[in-house]
């Protein structure tokens, strides 16, 4: 195995495995991995000061337009039952899971986990919710894993539990509190996972949840914190009552008195009620005030009257862990508690107490090699503590802990970037329990051009992964993955890129950095690459001007092709687009929604009349370089646009796709007439056969999951999909394009050869 640190990723080539452990205490921590949080919540709508902006690296930023998904407009329980397919007939194609994950110890990986919910009897039976992959259940352990809420109208997530009074009563709240994604509120299930319904709508609970708490001894009254504040339904979700507004980033019930609760307000501090919710006061005694921003609260279920407060401050790191053992009235500090939020506290840290023990903690962070803690023990409350990512009897844990849970049979499972981990002897060991879990978070994807069952896929914290063929796999570059591409004439050289536009050549030679001059440019956090569809040896990238190489497979040596073509304001662009046809005629749409195109040389300005949003795709016609398509992130209006000569006017051919949806990806088969239009959205793929006027939406063969990419492959009539939440997938156009095909092949096996016999009727 040899391992490069590249800035601050890791490119990995496959050969002789090392020890994990071992090598991770051999290697520099990384330079340029998180040192400064990205800004919280709050302040993403404002420009990130300048110090911010050159740094790239870390998760991504709270409400980055990527991320936020949508909710199926006019979604009902019951909508797209098993067995209503599309006309795709789409299939997954993994990962299931990544395979040799650097940071999982060379092991397993899938996505972020942010829930766990361990069932009170069965010690192999949990939930766990993802990110935005929806919710899963396993029944052995971990060994696998069954998706339960594909069809759910949303499948970002950030909190689930079970009810106290009934296993089988399953509660799941809708949108990440911490990266502010789009929720559509609470949903509950009666029969394990089987079916659902939603019992309080986002504007009745809010767009995200941070914890969701059923009464023990009345399973009707359940408690809900999230962004919109503090929400309470006696009736079992029937209705929701307000009764405390303002960010709430945790909430806790006192093991002694369910009528007595805590609350942590996020930016303010801990909050108590005596009366079940009713009214709250701030709690002092001991408590700092100022300086915070995220809080959480943590009560032992074995013993009344403890409490734990974790208080992030405003660079997100560890403003104080506190202890109080008479309900809140006084609080103690627990002074030599390891920084383990730092430096990212608004993304990762969790606190957990054992149910059997109230000296037994479990705290998360990062990863104990460049940050001061992953995941942290202590058996004597607080007053000392161990590191356990790495365990000293086998496994390790991935980096960026979300979340902690305990089974009945004492084992501890933990949720991060990576998946779920679980142990038996306290973190002495950890069992990586991703097997099949299918939650792997896709910004980009890259098709091989010859071979049907290689492509790359850039993930969220898990680095560029390249499948090699079925099921398989492997992590070629740790980190986060962005766009990536392959060199068409000789498709064992891929490049692939890392956040703020780091860009890497993988070829017959090794790993090279070839990076341009821009680390003074702004520049977005997934930021644009592309190659030059007639010269694979020419990319284009994009900050907020445009970059290009043309001896990419040599000395790459960029040059600025383009001054600002972002719109300015802080701007960055946000896609490129080179025609097929003419590799003069280039495209650039960028966060702002300004797009500039060249003419005769020239970039310019061809903004006029169109949406202020993000440009998430550019597709040019590649026989007409005038003629072009481009989507919008934006889900009101005009969201996917047309124009026949190089932008100086814009037709709106959004048509009748539904209000609450935005073009986040777009395909654009040429070869119907009028072209097929495929758009990929926060809830899955659309398609349209009339120039947009009337929209088909997919059918339960795909998950309603944020789309984070699509890429055409015409030579197999085949669209796929890499989504943010649920990996890759495939599905065939050859019927929407007035064509049949004798299928010889299967998807599962990852063979799609099978639709090359294709007849023209």
């Amino acid at each position: 195995m040899l391992v490069v640190w590249l800035g601050a990723i890791l490119v990995i080539a496959p050969g002789a495995a090392a020890d994990p452990a071992a090598r991770l205490g051999d290697l520099p921590a990384p330079t340029e991995h998180p040192v400064v949080a990205h800004p919280p919540p709050e302040e993403v709508l404002q420009p990130w000061p300048p110090e911010t902006r050159k740094r790239g690296y870390g998760p991504p930023p709270p409400g980055y337009y990527r991320i936020r998904g949508e909710a199926v407009p006019g979604w009902q329980p019951g909508d797209l039952l098993e067995g209503t397919g599309s006309a795709l007939a789409w299939q997954p194609l993994g990962p299931r899971p990544i395979l040799s994950e650097f940071w999982s110890g060379d092991d397993d990986a899938s996505g972020r986990v942010v829930g766990i919910a361990t069932h009170p009897t069965d010690p192999l039976t949990a939930y766990i919710a993802s990110a935005s992959g929806g919710v899963w259940k396993t029944v052995n352990g971990g060994a696998d894993w069954t998706p339960l809420t594909d069809e759910l109208s949303n499948l970002n997530h950030g909190c689930i539990t079970l009810d106290p009074a009934d296993a089988e009563v399953v509660y799941a709240g809708t949108g990440e509190y911490t990266t502010a994604s789009g929720g559509d509120g609470l949903f509950r299930s009666t029969d394990g996972g089987a079916t659902w319904q939603q019992v309080g709508t986002a504007g009745e609970v809010g767009d995200t949840c941070s914890r969701v708490i059923v009464d023990p001894t009345d399973s009707d009254i359940v408690h809900v914190s999230g962004t919109r504040g503090y929400v309470r339904s006696t009736d079992g979700g029937a209705t929701w009552s307000l009764l405390s507004s303002g960010r709430s980033s945790d909430l806790a019930m006192d093991s002694g008195d369910p009528l007595q609760l805590y609350l942590g307000r996020h930016g303010d501090g801990v909050y108590r009620s005596l009366d079940g919710g009713d009214t709250w006061s701030r709690l002092a005694g001991g408590l700092p005030s100022g300086n915070i921003s995220r809080v959480l609260v943590t009560a032992a279920p074995s013993l009344a009257g403890r409490v734990y407060a974790t208080l992030v401050n405003n660079s997100a790191g560890l403003r104080g862990l506190y202890r109080s053992d008479d309900g809140g009235d006084t609080w103690s500090q627990l002074a030599n508690t390891p920084n383990f939020p730092s430096p990212q506290g608004w993304y990762d840290a969790f606190l957990g107490v054992d149910p059997k023990d109230e000296d037994l903690l479990y705290a998360g962070g990062v990863f104990p090699s460049y940050a001061p803690a992953g995941v942290i023990r202590s058996t004597d409350g607080g007053a000392s503590w161990t590191d356990v990512t790495l365990g000293v009897l086998g496994g390790q844990l991935h980096p960026d802990q979300h979340t902690v849970a305990f089974g009945v049979d004492g084992a501890v499972w933990v949720g991060n970037d990576g998946g779920v981990w679980r142990s038996l002897d306290g973190g002495l060991t950890w069992l990586n329990t991703n097997s099949n879990l299918t939650v792997t978070q896709n910004y980009n994807i890259a098709l091989h051009p010859q071979d049907s069952t290689r492509m790359i896929g850039g993930t969220q914290d898990n680095g560029t992964v390249e499948r090699m063929g079925a099921d398989s796999w492997p992590q070629i570059v740790s980190g986060d993955g962005g766009f990536a591409a392959y060199d068409r004439t000789d498709p064992a050289r891929r490049y692939t890129t890392y956040v703020r536009l780091s860009v890497y050549r993988i070829d017959g030679s090794g790993f090279a950095d070839i990076t341009g001059p821009w680390s003074a440019d702004r520049r977005g956090f997934i930021a644009p690459l592309v190659m030059d569809p007639s010269d694979s040896k020419t990319l284009l990238g994009g900050t907020y001007r445009v970059w290009r190489t043309q001896d990419a497979s040599g000395a790459a040596v960029w040059s600025a092709l383009s001054s600002d073509v972002s719109g300015g304001g802080g701007a960055v662009l946000t896609a490129l687009a080179v025609a097929p046809s003419d590799s003069q005629s280039v495209y650039s749409g960028s966060s702002s929604g300004a797009i500039y195109s060249t003419d005769g040389g020239l970039w310019v300005d061809r903004s006029s009349g169109l949406p202020s949003a993000p440009v998430s795709d550019i597709v040019v016609d590649p026989a007409d370089p005038t003629m072009a398509y481009a989507g919008f992130v934006t889900d009101t209006g005009p969201r996917l646009l047309r124009t026949e000569n190089r932008g100086l006017s814009w037709s709106d051919v959004t048509g009748a796709l539904p209000t609450g949806v935005s073009v986040r990806a777009l395909e654009i088969d040429w070869r119907a007439d009028p072209p097929l239009l495929l758009v990929g959205t926060g809830v899955g793929v659309y398609h349209s056969q009339d120039g947009g006027a009337t929209w088909t939406k997919d059918g339960a063969d795909l998950p309603n999951v944020n789309i984070g990419d699509l890429q055409l492959d015409i030579t197999r009539d085949r669209l796929v999909a890499g989504t943010y939440g649920r990996g890759a997938w495939a599905g065939e156009v050859t019927g929407l394009v007035g064509r049949t095909a004798i299928f010889n092949g299967g998807f599962e096996s990852g063979d799609f050869t099978g639709w090359s016999t294709v007849v023209t009727p």
